[in-house]
């Protein structure tokens, strides 16, 4: 936080404000404090009591008017410095407003039992799976998350004095998860804290304590679900007002579904064209057929037919990964963040059931701790029919494409960028239109730099290509599903023929997809809404710059701003800001930060 304090000028009327923030997420929030790098609420969990929730309801307001009153004091036009502190301050405005809405406008505890869950397993599971430091402070966290996981007990209770109803589909997902976090507290606890040579029986007692605390807490869902049942759908006013300030987009719900039905359609006829172009190679002396869609669907079931067996998955997709790292460590349009930065892992049992991958980011006070690329393995409960259409879509062509978006040079080399911003506003806030649009972006960017082409990878380039271009479908398709179940009426049938019609996908995936979809809102806009504002802004700068337009400047230009929104890249490469280069080997003078 000191190199914070070095910045002058409008950036003094940031700072204190940021350090307010901060402190509110000490007080309230520990577990986000935690993630954050601070240590000092290691061990302890949120306070969900009415009179704790006031009082940081308060606190959001308060800090919300001094934000207001800041950015009232900037001139209506700024230009340079002060137009990145007016960015960063509406960082501010809307990440506070955000956390109210959830807090008072729509309090997820009283709505959706996930959020005490996810609590629970990101309080323990943060502190186990952070390896960083020497053994002393490895020790100091397993003792943190014994104390963690003594107190899951009243958290729970509060959370269920909290919770209103329940709808179906966060009673299936809270189910699935329920015997994994037993497990996690019961026996994963006790043995990490043997592991590193600590005595275990207050981990045990700790244990046996939450593991009855989560037992009563899955009573209690049990008879919510039958007794007071909850809509699932947030409805269009929620829906608009998480897109504006949770996921970031200037884009309102109506234009991000007239553009998904064209994307669509655009998407699948050059997916058909290049499957027709490949058919010979795939399909040789064999007849095309003329109908169009069936060459497609062919051409996809090979393609299809490529996946691995179920143990062999974490294997592939981790040499997937390496084969990202390598490309991007050859290509000189990116520089590469260290690689031991990164950590590859099988998604824990009590994350499953919702994001089929996901990639942590590092703590913006402690960036060298790094990030955490996690997929969830084949669950071994699935029968061998739905493991097959789970794997018939995660084939290695597809990993290949889950390496891009969440590794290199996707989610993890966007973010190690971030977490190396001179202000700390840019490290510790972030929206999904910029990172979820960067990432989407890059899968693309990167075949058209060559990624599969000579030999850089063991999957041939035109399956990259092609299921490249079934990704882009899927974000198109995935905006649709969720404007359509939230803020319309959309049906299980209409959006299951979304998304193994229109958007190709195997039935597990689509099935495991429609459950993600009714348990989150408006995440699943930001992958599409952020890559069409990205590709408009290359456009743009494309037309501005004509042939001086540089893929890789514009890229590293992109990547200098922190996870903001796109309107604020936008704005900042109008006013010539200042190229950010925190792992180029040698920078030239004229890229070195300047605190813009």
């Amino acid at each position: 936080m000191a190199e914070e304090g070095k910045l002058g000028g409008p950036f003094r009327r940031v700072e204190p404000l940021v350090e307010r923030l901060i402190a509110h997420i000490r007080d309230y929030e520990p577990i986000e404090a935690t993630r954050l790098g601070l240590t000092e609420r290691d061990g302890d969990l949120p306070d969900l009591g009415l009179e704790a929730l006031e009082a940081r309801a308060r606190s959001l307001t308060d800090l919300e008017a001094a934000v207001l009153l800041e950015r009232a004091a900037l001139p209506p036009h700024p230009v340079g410095e002060e137009r990145e502190a007016a960015a960063d301050l509406g960082l501010l405005l809307d990440t506070v407003r955000w956390r109210r809405t959830e807090l008072v406008d729509r309090p997820r505890f009283a709505l959706d039992p996930l959020a005490a869950l996810e609590t629970v397993a990101a309080g323990v599971l943060d502190l186990l799976h952070d390896e960083s430091g020497n053994a002393e402070a490895q020790r100091q966290r397993a003792h943190a998350a014994v104390q963690r996981t003594r107190r899951i007990p009243v958290l729970l209770e509060q959370a269920g004095a909290l919770l209103a109803g329940l709808s179906s589909p966060a009673f299936d997902v809270a189910s699935q998860r329920l015997p994994s976090l037993i497990r996690l507290v019961r026996d994963t606890l006790p043995a990490h804290v043997a592991g590193l040579g600590l005595e275990v029986d207050a981990a045990r007692d700790a244990g046996e304590y939450a593991a009855e605390g989560l037992e009563a807490f899955g009573a209690l869902l049990d008879e919510l679900v039958d007794d007071r049942r909850l809509d699932w759908r947030v409805g269009p006013v929620h829906h608009e007002r998480a897109l504006r300030l949770s996921v970031g987009t200037t884009m309102d719900a109506q234009t991000i579904e007239d553009r998904a039905r064209t994307v669509l359609e655009e998407c699948r006829a050059d997916m058909i064209e290049l499957a027709a172009a490949g058919w010979q190679r795939r399909f040789p002396g064999e007849r095309r057929p003329s109908d169009p869609m069936e060459v497609l669907r062919l051409v996809l079931d090979a393609i299809a037919q490529t996946a691995v067996e179920p143990h062999r998955l974490i294997a592939e997709a981790r040499q997937a990964l390496d084969e990202a790292q390598a490309f991007v460590a050859d290509w000189d349009a990116l520089d590469a963040p260290p690689a031991e930065e990164l950590r590859f892992e099988p998604m824990p049992e009590e994350l499953q059931g919702i994001a089929v991958a996901f990639i942590t980011r590092p703590p913006p006070l402690r960036p060298e701790v790094g990030s955490a690329y996690n997929l969830s393995p084949v669950p071994r409960s699935w029968d061998d029919a739905r493991k097959r259409s789970f794997l018939r879509e995660y084939h290695p062509a597809m990993l290949r494409s889950l390496a891009v978006h969440e590794g290199y040079p996707g989610h993890y080399l966007q973010l190690a960028h971030a977490a190396r911003h001179p202000r700390l506003v840019r490290r510790l806030v972030t929206r999904p239109v910029f990172a979820e649009g960067w990432a989407v972006m890059m899968e693309r960017v990167t075949l058209e730099a060559g990624f599969g082409r000579d030999a850089t990878s063991r999957v041939a380039f035109d399956d990259l290509l092609l299921t490249q271009r079934k990704m882009e479908l899927r974000v198109a398709a995935n905006a649709l599903l969720d404007l359509g179940l939230h803020a319309a009426s959309m049906t299980d049938e209409d959006a299951m023929s979304l998304m193994t019609g229109a958007a190709m996908q195997q039935e597990a995936e689509a099935r495991g997809k429609l459950q993600r979809a009714k348990v989150t809102s408006a995440q699943l806009c930001s992958y599409f809404a952020g890559s069409e504002e990205l590709a408009a802004l290359r456009r743009s700068e494309e037309q501005r710059l004509g042939t001086a337009f540089d893929l890789g400047r514009f890229l590293r230009q992109v990547l200098s701003h922190g996870t903001p929104t796109v309107a604020m890249v936008a704005e900042a490469l109008a006013d010539g800001a200042t190229e950010r280069r925190p792992f180029a080997q040698a920078a030239a003078p004229s890229e070195v930060p300047q605190g813009r």
